[in-house]
């Protein structure tokens, strides 16, 4: 059975540490943070969890990255349209199964997708590429300062 990495609470992954742990599978964590662009990054600790790195904008989670001794999980879920729009995508059909029989909550349909290979890292790589299509990252609306009028002089 696969072992969470990274289930003390005072031990915050970093860099070093995660290259350390993971080996090999330090580069599918490199090329899967790479495609998530403009999305926040951010570790967060659960008691049952451990250490998991959330990858979102600031109102929704696009993905969670959970790191193991023999690879790395990612956890997500997708909403009805777009699991309808990625099932029509023919360049995923790798992951057609998994998004076919994914089950469905009240925030959408939950998928897993273990990264232990060259293989399932591009699988990967390319389905969230297609997701953040659908999904792109939105940013906080800022509020306009009310600027007050001019006067002549």
């Amino acid at each position: 059975m696969k072992k969470r990495l990274f289930t003390d609470g005072d031990i915050t992954p970093t860099e070093s540490l995660l290259r350390k742990k993971l080996g090999a599978a330090m580069s599918y964590y490199e090329s899967i943070i790479s495609t998530s662009g403009d999305y926040r990054k951010q570790w967060q600790f659960g008691r049952g969890n451990g250490w998991i790195l959330k990858v979102s904008d600031p109102y929704k989670a696009l993905y969670y990255l959970i790191a193991f001794d023999e690879g790395i999980e990612i956890s997500l879920t997708v909403r009805d349209e777009e699991r309808t729009q990625l099932l029509g995508n023919n360049e995923l059909q790798d992951v057609f199964p998994q998004i076919g029989s994914a089950t469905k909550y009240s925030e959408g349909y939950a998928l897993r997708f273990e990264v232990e290979s060259t293989a399932q890292c591009r699988s990967v790589v390319k389905f969230l590429a297609e997701l953040m299509k659908l999904r792109p990252p939105k940013a906080i609306p800022t509020k306009r300062l009310r600027q007050s009028p001019q006067k002549d002089v």
